[in-house]
Order: C-alpha cells, then structure tokens, then sequence
C-alpha cells in the first residue's frame, strides 16, 4: 500500500476504507455513542459525524496483526482508544475555548462547557466499560497510563506558556506526555492482544513514541505555515497562547532573533502583527526546516524500531504510515 493511499479523506475526514478493519471499528463506535440518551446523545452523534483520523484504532489493530491474525479483543481496545481520544480532544476544546475543530463547530461552541465536559466523561466512561474485560485489563494499564501522562502535560504546558525557559528536553517530555505516550499504548496494547513478547512490546512502543513526536512536531509546524481551511481550526494558536512549541525553541537559540522574542514573550501577550513577524523569522531562519528534519529524525527511529519485527503486509502498512506523517497538511 503507497502513502498516497495511506492518507485519509481530508475533505470529508471519514476513515480511508482501504483500512477494511476499521469498519468494525467504526461499526462499534456507532453502537456505542447511540447507546447516550438526551443531550449527550445528540453531542456523540454529533462528534461521531464530524469524522476524524482514526490513527489510534488503526495503530492498535495493525501493532496486534504484526503478531497474530485480528481477534474481537483487539476491535474493542481499538474502539477503546477512540473513545479516549475523543474524549480528551472535547476537554482540550473546553480547555482552549476553541470554537472550531476539523473545519466544524466543536462540541464547546455549539452546546456549551456542561455539555462538553459531561460528554468527554461519558466517552470516557464507555472506554473504561470496555477495558473492565478480564482479557482487556494489560490494555487498560497502558491506557490508563496515557490519560495520567496527558494530564500531567496538559498541566506542563500551561504553566509553560510565555516561557523563554523551556528547553528542548522538557519540550520532548511534554509531547511525550500530551500525544506520544497515547500512541505508544495504542500499539502496545494491539501486539500484547496478539500475544507479542515483553521485547516486542517494547519496539512497538518506541515505534508509537517516536510516531508521537513526529506528529506534534509537524502540528507546530503546521500552526505556523498551514492555511485555516485545510486544517479546519486558526493558524498560529500556539503563538496567541504562547505555547512553545520546537520552532520556537529553535528560534529562542538564536543570537538576535532569540533576544528580540524573549521580549515578546515577557509581554504575555502577542498581536496579529506580532504572529505574523514571528512567523516571518521562524521562516527566515531556517527553524521550521530545522523543526521538519528533527521529525524527519523522530520517524527514521520509529521505523528502526520495528527492524525486529517480523516482515507482513502490516508492518510494512505501519513504516508507510509513519512516512505520511512527514507529508501531513491537516
């Protein structure tokens, strides 16, 4: 299967159908989320409607098929990791006041803080009904610990924002714990439903690791020199909310440009104007090009890390998809 193939419909964001097991994922999805009753009925369907990526059941589903045949136990930890994902980009909406995810209204906008958060737990709730299995309880440890890491980076970034003082490791420990970590539980908990050995886990992780990295990495990148309606929400969020994100980190370590910004940031407060001259430098001094080549790193180390993994239709789905990362445009 080529990266071109790989890609989803970034028009609709319904799931590619090339990926034919996802339809069992989505089958489920659908179940479940009809299941809600009143207002948290109408936000499910709501948010099932407006699509999404779905890497998560896809990592799980094809992390378990590098191993072994797929099982039922492996659609619902897959279904299980949707639900969560959903469920923490509700509560990051509510978070950021965001009014528009995937070029739609977002949950929070449209039916307000109450609704948005009682959604959020209700997704979560359903995900923790599906790992309670007995079978599903070593995916539900993983998964568990990547709600914890999201938090606990949810709360890193906060107390970061406007700060000159991040460095390149506790910006790496962040995304580890805001995206990376999740992505890594994801392919650990498909290969350990397969049967996969501790080793094995462990490649699977650092193969999950690294795509995380890689695919926040490329939405800083993305926040700067992407276009509002490819990626369905505003371009330069981060800058506004002075998060600080790996190109910034680079231009911060620049002699002129790094004193100027320092300045800036002290303000806690960043214009129109302000964005768009910090974009231009970011752009003039190469730190988007040098922010491209540390993904481009990050996804060299996910594929090296399946190396040991035995050769499949799957593993090779999983080395094209981390290619795609690096071509992302939403």
């Amino acid at each position: 299967m080529s990266i071109q193939q790989l890609y989803i419909n970034t028009e609709t964001s319904i799931p590619n159908l090339q990926f034919t097991e996802l339809l069992f994922v989505e089958d489920q999805l659908q179940t479940v989320l009809q299941k809600a009753d009143g207002l948290i009925r109408q936000t499910c369907i709501s948010l099932l409607q407006s699509g999404g990526k779905r890497i998560r059941p896809l990592l799980t589903l094809y992390s378990g098929m590098c191993f072994a045949p797929l099982n039922p136990l492996m659609i619902e930890a897959a279904v299980a990791s949707e639900l969560i994902h959903m469920a923490s980009l509700i509560h990051d909406d509510v978070i950021d006041e965001s009014a528009t995810r995937r070029g739609k209204p977002t949950i929070v906008s449209e039916y307000g803080n109450h609704a948005a958060i009682l959604t959020g737990d209700y997704l979560f709730a359903e995900a923790f009904n599906i790992l309670s299995k007995q079978q599903l309880l070593t995916s539900m440890t993983f998964l568990v610990d990547a709600i914890q890491a999201m938090c606990h980076g949810e709360v890193h970034q906060a107390d970061d924002q406007f700060s000159s003082s991040v460095n390149t490791e506790g910006y790496f420990n962040r995304i580890a714990k805001k995206t990376g970590i999740l992505l890594a539980a994801c392919c650990q908990s498909g290969a350990i439903l397969a049967g996969a050995k501790p080793e094995e886990l462990g490649l699977m992780r650092e193969y999950g690791l690294n795509l995380g990295y890689a695919y926040q990495i490329t939405d800083d990148i993305l926040d700067i020199n992407g276009d509002t309606e490819s990626l369905g929400k505003p371009v330069g969020a981060d800058l506004v909310n002075g998060n600080i994100t790996l190109p910034i980190l680079y231009l911060l370590e620049k002699p002129i440009y790094g004193s100027w910004l320092k300045e800036i940031m002290e303000l806690r407060k960043i214009t129109y104007q302000g964005t768009q001259s910090i974009k231009e430098a970011l752009i003039n001094t190469g730190c988007i090009d040098q922010a491209y080549l540390t993904a481009t790193q990050c996804i060299n180390h996910a594929k090296e890390s399946l190396d040991a993994i035995p050769s499949s239709h799957y593993k090779t789905t999983l080395i094209n998809l981390a290619d795609s990362i690096l071509l992302r445009r939403v």
